[in-house]
C-alpha cells in the first residue's frame, strides 16, 4: 500500500517557517484531502513549500520534465491516499510535515552534481535497470554496476558458523531464529551474523569484523535499526568499499537504498539513495458469477475502475466513475450489502474478494477502510468494492474490484476482479539525507 514513512526529524529540517499558501487554490479544493490542507495552516504551508521545490525542478531539469510530472502525479496519490487514512490532518500533522520534507528533499537531491560515496559506482548503471518489476540492489549487481552483494549462508545453528565468534558473538549464536545466518562477501573485512523471525519478519543483526579466524563484534551501523521489519538487509561492496545497506519501499513507485561503509575501524554514517518508479495495473484475474467463469468485459471495466482510483484513492474518487447509473438500483443493492449477513454488514468483518478461487496466492482480504461506489456491468447498476488485499494487518499494493447485486432482497456476487500493480520504468532518482534507524 502506498503509504509513507516520513523521517519526522528531516522534515522539519527541511521545510522552511511556515509562512506560505498551498501550492493550489483553496478557493477551488475539490477532494476532501485538499480542502483538509487548506484548514491546516502547517501543512498549507508545507504543500506551498512542495509547489515551489517542484516548479525550480521543472526549471532547473527541462530534460527531465516528463519523468517529473508523472512521478509527482505519483506522489500526490500517495499522499491523498495516506492522508484518508487518518481522521483529520490536524490529527496527522506530524506524519503529514514528514511525509513532505521527504518529498521536498528528494526533489532537491536531483540538483546533485555527483553522487556521494559510496554511490557514485551507481548513477550510470540506474539508466539501465529493467524497464518493469527492478529489484533494488540486485538487478543493479546483475548490470555489472560496480556492486557485488555478499551472499547470505544460512545457519541451522551455531555449529556451522566457521568462525571463532567472541563473547558478544557467541551470544548471538545462542539466539539465533529458524531462519538465520551470516553474510559471506569475498575479500570482505567484515561481515554480519543475521535472524529473522516473526510474522513481522523483523531482523537482528550482530556485525563483526574477521581477523584471521575470529569473529570480532563492532558497533551496529545505523543503516540497521532495533529490529527493523518488513525491510531487506545486506551487505555488499560497492566500487572499493564494503557496505551494510538497507532497502526500505513499501510499494511500487519508490525504494530506498541505505548504505553504510566500512572504514576499518567501523561503520560510517549511512547514506542513502531514492528511486522512483512508474506503476502498471494489470489485471490477473477476473471471473463472472455465479458460474465463475472468465470474464473479460468485467476485467476492462474493473481495471478502468482501479486506473481511477489508483490516480486518487480516497473517498469520492469513484462515485462518478460510471455515469448515468440507476440510483434506486444502486440505493437497494448498497441497503442488501449493508444487512446482517451482507458483506458491508455494519458490524461484521469486511469480507473475502468473492467468486474468485484462486488469486495466485496473493492477499484477498477486504479492509473497513474499502471503498464502496456505484458500477454499471452490462447495463446493470451494481455494488462496486475497491480495495487493496489484506490479510490481518498485512496489506499490498495490489486493487481488488468486486461487485454485488440483489438477489431474493440479498446482496450476492456478480463478478470480481484482481489487479496486480507493478513496478514501472526508474523516472528518477538522487541523494537524500539518511533517516534515523527505527527501533521496534
Amino acid at each position: 500500500m502506498r503509504k509513507f514513512k516520513a523521517g519526522i526529524g528531516l522534515a522539519l529540517a527541511v521545510l522552511a517557517p511556515w509562512a506560505q499558501a498551498a501550492g493550489f487554490d483553496c478557493a477551488k479544493a475539490s477532494t476532501g484531502v485538499e480542502k483538509a490542507i487548506c484548514a491546516t495552516p502547517k501543512v498549507s504551508a508545507a504543500d506551498g513549500q512542495l509547489g515551489e521545490a517542484f516548479k525550480a525542478a521543472l526549471a532547473t531539469h527541462p530534460e527531465l520534465a516528463d519523468a517529473l510530472k508523472l512521478d509527482q502525479r505519483h506522489w500526490l496519490a500517495a499522499r491523498d491516499e495516506t492522508l484518508s487514512a487518518y481522521p483529520s490532518v490536524a490529527k496527522a500533522q506530524a506524519s503529514v510535515l514528514g511525509l513532505y520534507g521527504d518529498r521536498i528533499a528528494f526533489l532537491k537531491g536531483l540538483d546533485a552534481k555527483a553522487w556521494p560515496a559510496p554511490f557514485e559506482a551507481l548513477r550510470d548503471a540506474a539508466a539501465k535497470l529493467p524497464a518493469a518489476g527492478a529489484v533494488i540492489p540486485d538487478d543493479l549487481a546483475k548490470l555489472g554496476a560496480g556492486i557485488t552483494l555478499a551472499q547470505d549462508v544460512q545457519l541451522e545453528d551455531g555449529k556451522g558458523f566457521p568462525y571463532e565468534p567472541d563473547a558478544k558473538v557467541a551470544a548471538a549464536l545462542k539466539e539465533l531464529d529458524s531462519y538465520a545466518g551470516y553474510r559471506k562477501l569475498e575479500g570482505s573485512p567484515v561481515s554480519s551474523l543475521w535472524s529473522m523471525g516473526g510474522t513481522a519478519h523483523c531482523w537482528s543483526e550482530t556485525p563483526f569484523r574477521i581477523d584471521g579466524k575470529r569473529a570480532i563484534a563492532v558497533p551496529r551501523p545505523d543503516v540497521w535499526g532495533d529490529g527493523d521489519c518488513m525491510t531487506n538487509h545486506g551487505m555488499a561492496r560497492i566500487g572499493d568499499r564494503t557496505v551494510a545497506f538497507l532497502v526500505r519501499g513499501g510499494s511500487q513507485d519508490e525504494a530506498g537504498l541505505i548504505a553504510a561503509a566500512w572504514n576499518g575501524k567501523t561503520f560510517d554514517h549511512a547514506r542513502m539513495l531514492v528511486f522512483r518508479f512508474d506503476r502498471a495495473l494489470k489485471v490477473d484475474a477476473a471471473t463472472c458469477g455465479p458460474d465463475k467463469a472468465p470474464c473479460d468485459d468485467f476485467a476492462r471495466a474493473a481495471l478502468a475502475a482501479a486506473t481511477r482510483f489508483d490516480r486518487s484513492p480516497q473517498k469520492g474518487t469513484m462515485d462518478a466513475a460510471f455515469p448515468g447509473y440507476d440510483k434506486g438500483a444502486y440505493a437497494a443493492v448498497l441497503k442488501a450489502a449493508q444487512a446482517t449477513g451482507g458483506p458491508l454488514e455494519k458490524d461484521g468483518q469486511p469480507p473475502e474478494l468473492p467468486l474468485l478461487d484462486d488469486a495466485g496466492g496473493k492477499m484477498t482480504g477486504y479492509s473497513s477502510d474499502a471503498q464502496p461506489f456505484p458500477l454499471v456491468f452490462r447495463g446493470e447498476t451494481l455494488l462496486g468494492l475497491i480495495d487493496h488485499g489484506h490479510v490481518g494487518w498485512r496489506v499490498n499494493d495490489d486493487w481488488m474490484v468486486a461487485a454485488w447485486r440483489v438477489k431474493d432482497g440479498k446482496a450476492v456476487p456478480a463478478a470480481a476482479a484482481y489487479i496486480s500493480v507493478n513496478r514501472g520504468k526508474l523516472l528518477l532518482a538522487a541523494p537524500v539525507p539518511a533517516p534515523a534507524p527505527e527501533s521496534h
